[in-house]
């Protein structure tokens, strides 16, 4: 398993949100309202120099909005499935912004077909055997110009 250790600043998301349970994991639903709106807040959107977006969040929070793990094994908490803004940038009537805390993160890259292998072996393994504990809820990123899908695991020394 290929793991990077990088460091983000503060990042600004708007998307759509929504609370996500064992029962009703809205994730996916999450993604097919942002995608079939996306116009609405494409203009808002970081990009590179080449014009390429910077990027597309799932971003994750736990019912307390703190940015914490999800509870219940990881199967309760906030969605924000969304495209990464300014920092002053305004949601849109019917869209969320977040902005989430500067961390130090483990990313890997994921597979859709095993995304529940990947995280756990990382939440169970992976973090622990560089002597760091996690330290706040995961995200998932599609990186634009390859398409590729990470997950951001917020982490700290122990």
């Amino acid at each position: 398993m290929d793991i990077k250790i990088v460091d983000l600043p503060e990042i600004a998301i708007i998307g759509k949100e929504g609370f996500c349970t064992e029962e009703a994991n809205i994730v996916q639903n999450l993604w097919e309202q942002a995608n079939e709106n996306f116009d609405e807040v494409l203009e808002m959107g970081l990009k590179e120099k080449n014009g390429a977006f910077v990027g597309f969040w799932g971003a994750m929070s736990d019912e307390t909005m703190s940015f914490m793990p999800w509870t219940n094994n990881f199967t309760r908490g906030y969605y924000l499935a969304g495209i990464e803004v300014h920092k002053d940038a305004q949601a849109p009537e019917g869209w969320k912004k977040w902005i989430m805390p500067a961390r130090k993160y483990l990313v890997t890259e994921v597979m859709f077909e095993k995304y529940m292998e990947t995280f756990m072996k990382v939440i169970e393994t992976e973090i622990s055997i560089r002597n760091m504990k996690l330290s706040g809820a995961a995200c998932d990123y599609t990186e634009p110009s390859t398409g590729k899908n990470f997950i951001f695991f917020p982490v700290q020394d122990l």
